[in-house]
């Protein structure tokens, strides 16, 4: 049984770009199917959950729904860590492509 956080919509500060997310709601995910629970995280306690669960705890789904979602990881710009997601090894958009709250 994994339990994962999957995320499902952002809120924005100061800018476009991924250090700008500055909140993401997630549904706590049994296998992926089961919501277990939902929340919200500001960018430091989901930049805090991810170091602490590991870069398979988090993802976000694709804006085309054939294909693969793709897990968050931790990133830093020099000044602030922030999140961003990962594909086959290449940074993605897939948190930017979210409905904003």
């Amino acid at each position: 049984m994994a339990i994962t956080l999957k995320c499902t919509a952002r809120r924005m500060a100061g800018g476009a770009g991924h250090e700008h997310i500055s909140h993401l709601w997630w549904d706590r995910m049994e296998d992926g199917k089961k919501v277990l629970e939902s929340g919200y995280f500001t960018r430091d306690q989901m930049v805090a959950y991810i170091e602490k669960n590991g870069n398979t705890s988090v993802w976000c789904p694709d804006r085309d729904p054939q294909r693969q979602s793709a897990w968050v990881h931790v990133h830093s710009n020099g000044r602030i860590k922030y999140v961003q997601t990962v594909a086959d090894g290449r940074k993605t958009d897939n948190l930017l492509a979210l409905p904003l709250k």
